[in-house]
């Protein structure tokens, strides 16, 4: 399980920016809690994450913690939030990296970096987090609740990101839903395997194949469009499902 600390720099605030620098000081504070429920949930799971391990762990005292956060299910839900817009941020960033397509259509290469790239964005410790709020959200009737609106949130983010990335994506809606749900699913199963069995040349493997049948699949549903036979089909509402 990734144990990598995952920080983002908080964005500089001044007098000038119309805040206080208690209002400063206490922004800085509140990052600092959330850095350190994300590198607890990342390292010790979403069960044995407390208030007092992250208060540890965000060297603040307990009464920090308590004046900035209430109760264990309000930094919950202030993590929650942090994590997934980090999430998507995060997407953003690895779908940038997506060479241009040809001609604005995806080639085996394109597939295959495209996935190599997605690999890497589910092997960042931000995941694990996310997974672990997931995990909890199972039986946590009031962090569920905060979840649910969050990746609906992200789901819609990504799918706009890859459809202003890529627009090509939208003339064949349900094979890119498909598409989607297959990478996405392969690549969050290896992400959370506590063994990692699938690495190495074995993942390689995996992954070529991945891409070989993602292409052939685009191809198909794009060739069909093209020829007047394929219906164009709504995109899907946005389901649960780690981003």
């Amino acid at each position: 399980m990734p144990t990598a600390k995952t920080t983002r720099k908080a964005s500089p605030r001044t007098r000038t920016d119309g805040g206080s620098w208690q209002a400063e000081k206490s922004h800085l504070t509140q990052t600092q809690i959330l850095e350190a429920t994300m590198q607890c949930l990342i390292e010790i799971g979403y069960a044995q994450t407390t208030t007092d391990k992250i208060a540890q762990k965000a060297r603040v005292s307990r009464g920090a913690m308590t004046h900035h956060f209430k109760s264990r299910a309000a930094v919950f839900a202030a993590a929650a939030k942090y994590i997934t817009e980090l999430r998507a941020q995060e997407y953003d960033d690895a779908v940038g990296k997506v060479k241009a397509l040809s001609g604005g259509v995806p080639v085996l290469e394109n597939m295959r970096d495209t996935i190599m790239l997605l690999q890497k964005y589910y092997a960042r410790p931000s995941f694990i987090a996310l997974h672990e709020l997931m995990r909890g959200a199972r039986t946590d009737k009031a962090l569920n609740e905060v979840m649910v609106p969050l990746e609906e949130a992200l789901d819609r983010k990504i799918s706009a990101t890859i459809l202003n990335r890529f627009p090509i994506w939208g003339e064949v809606p349900q094979s890119s839903e498909l598409l989607r749900d297959l990478i996405f699913s392969t690549l969050q199963g290896i992400a959370i395997d506590p063994v990692g069995f699938v690495k190495g040349a074995r993942l390689q493997r995996l992954l070529d194949l991945l891409a070989e049948v993602s292409q052939a699949e685009f191809e198909r549903a794009h060739k069909e469009v093209r020829a007047g036979t394929g219906a164009a089909r709504p995109q899907r509402a946005a389901k649960r499902g780690a981003a």
